[in-house]
């Protein structure tokens, strides 16, 4: 186990034989531990390179507590015959959550009442800002699981307008959004969330010609893909006012860098890719535990990771 997931993973798979809990995940410790090893499980920090399962002759099973495979080499797994496990759906409504928690708090700027509270300010605030979601169009770049729940709790608990443009390989449409170009999802949106996969082709699609589009009234969240929006435009466009706000969970490099441009942008909120660690993921990456075992024992897996989804270009 190159990475912790919680004791529920853990007494399953003591269950079942013995368990390694490595002190870190770098590739030496990989490599040394998974000589007799037949299965290895992962997190986030792991990056299980061609190297790291040439090294594993006895490997027959990749778990991946996740719902991307942006870290493991599926070409390699490929080649050795090794079966990727993964879960893929069991962050879906905590990262959809998230989502909509920023939306509100970017739209509505409640940390930025916040701390002007603290630092004294009262009377002076309570002016009216923002608008009703009902009366907003929410945009989602992207489909995907995630795009469909947000999309979900948008309409039917805020009544708002959804509109989405789901790029060509990009994943599934949002079936209950209005699909749109993406010339009129950038000039239409008053909210912007980000659902790209972690494909290359999608790196830096969104820069400033493509925000230079949008209302100066709208706001830009990204809670899938640090590397699909262009950081340097959009701390840019927050600082011109072009943009009203942001809300970004997930960065181009991570941790973010001390001289990253978005640090000191303003009406901007930051979080450290936390958007899918909740208590309830936590226990759901119990499920890749049975799969690990399911193959070991010579079953089928519930959750099969397809090796065509091979993710080189993660965030």
């Amino acid at each position: 186990m190159a990475e912790p997931l919680g004791p529920e993973v853990i007494d399953r798979l003591k269950r079942f034989g013995t368990v390694v809990e490595l002190e870190d995940s770098s590739p030496n410790s990989l490599i040394n531990a998974l000589s007799d090893a037949d299965a290895l499980l992962v997190r986030t920090r792991s990056h299980v390179t061609a190297r790291i399962i040439d090294a594993a002759p006895r490997l027959r099973v990749i778990g991946r507590a996740g719902a991307s495979l942006d870290h493991i080499d599926m070409k390699a797994a490929e080649r050795r015959n090794i079966t990727v496990v993964y879960t893929p759906t069991v962050q879906v409504v905590s990262i959809a959550e998230f989502t909509v928690a920023i939306i509100l708090a970017t739209s509505r700027r409640i940390l930025w009442y916040d701390r002007q509270v603290r630092d004294g300010q009262f009377d002076t605030l309570r002016t009216p800002y923002g608008r009703e979601m009902r009366n907003q169009t929410i945009g989602l770049l992207g489909g995907g699981p995630v795009a469909d729940e947000v999309c979900r709790i948008m309409r039917e608990g805020f009544h708002a307008r959804v509109i989405a443009h789901t790029p060509e390989t990009s994943g599934p449409p949002v079936d209950a959004a209005e699909a749109v170009d993406l010339r009129t999802l950038l000039r239409e949106s008053d909210v912007l969330s980000i659902h790209m996969p972690p494909l290359e082709k999608f790196n830096r699609m969104i820069g400033a010609e493509e925000l230079a589009q949008m209302k100066h009234t709208a706001c830009v969240i990204n809670t899938s893909r640090g590397r699909v929006i262009v950081n340097e435009a959009l701390a840019e466009a927050l600082k011109t006012r072009q943009l009203a706000g942001a809300a970004l969970d997930v960065f181009d490099a991570e941790p973010l860098p001390v001289a990253h441009p978005l640090r000191n942008a303003p009406k901007c909120i930051l979080t450290p890719h936390i958007a899918g660690l909740t208590l309830d993921v936590a226990y759901g990456y119990a499920g890749v535990a049975d799969d690990v075992i399911r193959v070991l024992q010579g079953e089928s897996p519930q959750f099969p990771a397809p090796y065509r989804a091979r993710g080189a270009d993660s965030d």
